[in-house]
């Protein structure tokens, strides 16, 4: 936490970007509320793998369908408003969730949740794009990321504790709670944050870094603006979704399955593949912090590239997991896989930052939203399709073998990140 509140004095507005930091933190925790709960829900419910997956397919296709007009929206009502609107949606969206009696209900409530939170990387991102400068980018997207990554690795600690506990149902309301709460600090830093236009008086009345018009209503904002798509798509920019569709469905998928494949692999419990779940995301939280540090001094290419080659040897190495597990005490293999999967987390992480700021090169402040909603659409087809693929993949060939299918992706994502180096990024 240190490390963050240092890295956060670095950017230019650390306040804004800590408020959109503690949101990302929120909506990834929202996000991620179903894997630690799919052994469970597989047995309550009678349901298989696929269907298990599902429910975060059904999610993501959410983002799919809406994150392009939230990114849009977002450039003409103002990104703040629909930041917040969307975690309160999200909430309601798990709330009925964790009420749900049948798989169909849970789809339901996935269905909300999806759509409303769908409006927070376009605005997210294209706030923190807005608020710095190229030299300051990649450290203020790399903290954006570790809030992200804080959030998802509360999932598996507050819903997977619970879960084991006081059965799934509390556990997503727990969550809820929870993130109603942050919700509300998000909330607070926004009307707390710095204001740009203090640095400049003249600027009060014109154009805000957030894109907006000094706060005009809603409708205000709606009845004067420019519905027009003023969006140039290069080369480069057709590349940067390629690569972040690829990124999103390598992450995914192994966020997705990580504690279903622990315990089947090993024989372990679920509570053991939620620790090591819990390890793979502070590896990945700790990677993104510094990755982004090195996204500002280093060739982003390379180091995308290099993240996604180490993820791919170490996912595939994973076959290897019955070998080494056999005959192991549970304390010894425990720390073998937190080990393990913190550094497939840190190879996984350390690319989001990098294409993060990579996408911010091409972003200004009166399109930023759009641009972001384009990239972003690609994440949500990735997401939505990752675990939709493994998941079928599980139920054929069990999810043993579907696992470590997964450095495919990896490898892609590596050769992906090469084309960058082709459209001259």
């Amino acid at each position: 936490m240190l490390t963050l509140l240092r890295r956060l004095r670095d950017v230019s507005r650390p306040r804004a970007v800590g408020s959109i930091t503690v949101g990302h933190g929120v909506n990834e925790f929202f996000a991620i509320v179903i894997p630690p709960i799919i052994p469970l829900l597989v047995a309550d419910l009678g349901i298989t793998y696929g269907q298990a997956g599902f429910l975060v397919t059904v999610f993501f296709l959410m983002y799919v369908v809406f994150q392009l007009p939230a990114g849009m929206l977002a450039d003409v009502i103002g990104k703040e408003r629909l930041l917040v609107g969307g975690l309160f949606g999200m909430a309601a969206g798990i709330f009925l969730a964790s009420a749900a009696t049948s798989y169909e209900t849970l789809l339901v409530g996935q269905t909300i949740a999806g759509i409303s939170g769908s409006a927070f990387h376009p605005t997210g991102m294209a706030l923190v794009s807005d608020y710095e400068s190229e030299a300051t980018e990649g450290k203020a997207m790399g903290v954006f990321g570790f809030g992200g990554a804080l959030g998802t690795m509360s999932a598996p600690v507050v819903v997977g504790g619970v879960a084991a506990v006081a059965g799934w149902r509390l556990a997503l309301g727990t969550g809820v709670a929870i993130g109603l709460v942050v919700s509300c600090l998000v909330v607070y830093l926004f009307v707390t944050a710095e204001d740009s236009s203090d640095a400049d008086p003249e600027s009060a009345d014109g154009p805000r870094a957030d894109g907006g018009e000094s706060r005009p209503t809603i409708r205000q904002a709606i009845r004067s603006a420019d519905l027009s798509f003023d969006l140039t798509i290069t080369k480069s920019v057709v590349v940067l979704f390629f690569v972040t569709l690829v990124l999103s469905m390598q992450h995914r998928a192994i966020q997705t399955y990580t504690t279903a494949y622990v315990a089947a692999e090993t024989g372990t419990s679920a509570s053991v593949g939620n620790i090591t779940f819990f390890a793979l995301l502070v590896g990945g939280s700790l990677a993104s912090l510094y990755a982004g540090d090195l996204a500002d001094r280093f060739d982003r290419v390379a180091l995308g590239i290099g993240a996604s080659l180490v993820t791919a040897l170490l996912v595939a190495a994973t076959l290897a997991l019955a070998a080494v597990s056999g005959g192991l005490p549970i304390g010894v293999l425990t720390v073998i896989l937190v080990v393990w999967f913190a550094v497939i987390g840190a190879g996984m992480y350390t690319s989001y930052p990098v294409k993060n700021a990579m996408i911010s090169q091409h972003a200004d402040t009166a399109s930023s939203g759009s641009l972001f909603g384009v990239i972003q659409t690609g994440s949500a087809i990735g997401s939505a399709s990752g675990p939709a693929v493994f998941g079928v993949l599980s139920t054929r060939w069990g999810i043993v073998a579907a696992f470590p299918a997964i450095a495919t992706v990896s490898v892609v994502l590596a050769a992906s990140f090469a084309l960058l180096w082709i459209t001259g990024d």
